[in-house]
């Protein structure tokens, strides 16, 4: 340092831009070193951001004395310590878009079903609305998650094209956007349309936002991000089942939902595209749907659908009709009160499950963890429907533990499958496991609604789908493992 300069003033010229957070990175190591200094060179910041306390820039001092002169990957010609601070603040912010916009896939994904009476009896006419309600439901919900199927095939191969980031962005708009307007709808056939367009966009948000999260946090405890990254989902079901407890118009409580409009304006100012794309993109290794059918991932493919697939038959037949079976045991005056507790033990039970599957992945692998999860939802399942279940305590805290199993194999089998494909066949890769089995869900939805009558009840015509549970368990046998394997390139 030279004699009568202050020890925390710099050097403009040996210190080079702002960051996107704020700080100002230098281009080079200075030569000279102070203790109070980051190798002569402070990490300043913007006029009105806090200045870093004194003892983390002491600690940033000692990290960077023998680092290389440019940090690499997410910043050029930057200190390789104020490139980590920088790359970790906008990871953590990317998580927390990805997290939020999950939630809301999910609060497009359940707040129909949530406010489906009160609907069915706006659109109803002259049919009586207890006659009315399950082939209206089966129309709006199979739609909904054709939709996201084809969303999901299409938005998922668009990210392998255009980037991960653009693709979220798109998948996002039209979802907020489809679930903002629902309300303001009342013909019938517009409703349809616009559903189908909300399941377009939300089917890819669970794709995407896995497939980003997992090449963002390549190393270390993946699994248990994306299991918590999961939790958001049915976070949405909460959200749902709250507002339903405390608005009883749903036009309203759709056009609450309109806050989660700024979320894809939040994803082009914030969020940065995937580095492991940005490689495969700036070496011209592009791929095609001819790729993903070859015969090196044909296999990985096959027990990817057919493991989410089977897992989802499950799941919506339980998420769509469940509230409804509530709904109709319940006396008038407890039975929208009844039908929303119903959607927070699931949307509670999903969160529960999602915070530990992360953990029993990385414990037990993410086979015998899948398998557990299975069992689990083929015992409650049946506990639930066939033993003569009645409103109490009891059928809530079974719903809860059904849920909890739903929401452990949703978080394992989201980590197991980008795991399965390289980087420049994961988007597509992923939104195809993912989403095939939307196609068989949107067929089962709708064939609950037409075996209600014939069976007898929603808790029979449900039961049969838990058979999908058993398909899953047995393809678990044709799995491979990916437990401590790195995340292939």
């Amino acid at each position: 340092m030279r004699s009568g300069e202050d020890d925390t003033s710099f050097d403009q010229n040996r210190c080079g831009r702002y960051s996107d957070f704020g700080f100002i990175l230098p281009d080079r190591l200075p030569k000279t070193r102070h203790p109070r200094v980051l190798s002569g060179c402070p990490l300043q910041t913007r006029p009105g951001c806090p200045p870093l306390r004194r003892r983390n820039r002491a600690r940033l001092s000692r990290a960077s004395l023998n680092a290389p002169a440019e940090a690499g990957d997410h910043i050029k010609s930057a200190n390789i310590v104020s490139g980590y601070l920088c790359r970790m603040q906008h990871r953590h912010w990317l998580y927390l878009i990805a997290w939020v916009c999950t939630a809301s896939s999910g609060i497009a994904a359940t707040l129909f079903s949530v406010y489906l009476p009160s609907i069915a009896k706006d659109f109803a006419g002259s049919v009586p609305v207890k006659e009315f309600i399950p082939a209206f439901g089966s129309a709006c919900g199979g739609s909904f998650l054709i939709g996201w199927a084809v969303g999901a095939f299409v938005l998922g191969a668009l990210a392998d094209r255009i980037g991960r980031r653009m693709a979220l962005f798109l998948c996002v708009a039209l979802s907020t956007v489809g679930m903002s307007v629902t309300g303001l709808i009342s013909d019938f056939s517009i409703l349809v349309a616009v559903r189908f367009a909300t399941g377009f966009g939300a089917g890819s948000v669970l794709a995407l936002s896995t497939v980003l999260v997992s090449e963002v946090f390549h190393t270390g405890r993946r699994a248990v991000l994306v299991g918590i990254l999961i939790n958001a989902f049915p976070v949405g079901f909460i959200v749902a089942g709250m507002v339903a407890s405390s608005q009883a118009d749903w036009r309203v409580a759709f056009s609450l939902t309109t806050f989660t409009l700024v979320l894809p304006l939040l994803i082009l100012l914030v969020v940065r595209e995937s580095d492991m794309w940005q490689a495969r993109a700036n070496h011209h290794r592009t791929s095609s749907l001819a790729h993903l059918f070859a015969a090196a991932h044909r296999k990985d493919l096959l027990v990817g659908v057919a493991l989410f697939g089977s897992m989802l038959v499950g799941l919506w037949a339980v998420f769509a009709w469940m509230p409804t079976w509530v709904h109709h045991m319940s006396d008038a005056a407890a039975a929208q009160q009844n039908r929303a507790l119903t959607n927070i033990m699931l949307g509670g039970g999903s969160v529960a499950g999602g915070l530990v599957s992360g953990l029993l992945s990385e414990r037990f692998g993410r086979r015998m963890a899948s398998a557990l999860a299975y069992l689990g939802c083929i015992g409650m399942t049946l506990l639930i429907f066939q033993s003569g279940q009645q409103i109490g305590a009891w059928l809530f805290i079974c719903t809860f533990l059904l849920s909890t199993f739903i929401g452990i194999n949703q978080g394992v089998l989201s980590t197991y499958i980008p795991e399965l494909f390289p980087t420049r066949l994961r988007g597509s890769a992923t939104g195809v496991s993912m989403n095939a089995g939307r196609f068989i869900t949107a067929i089962t939805v709708f064939f609950v609604g037409v075996l209600v009558p014939l069976l007898g009840g929603y808790e029979n015509a449900i039961s049969i789908f838990a058979v999908a549970y058993v398909v899953g368990l047995i393809v678990l046998m044709w799995a491979r493992e990916t437990h401590g394997a790195p995340l292939p390139d």
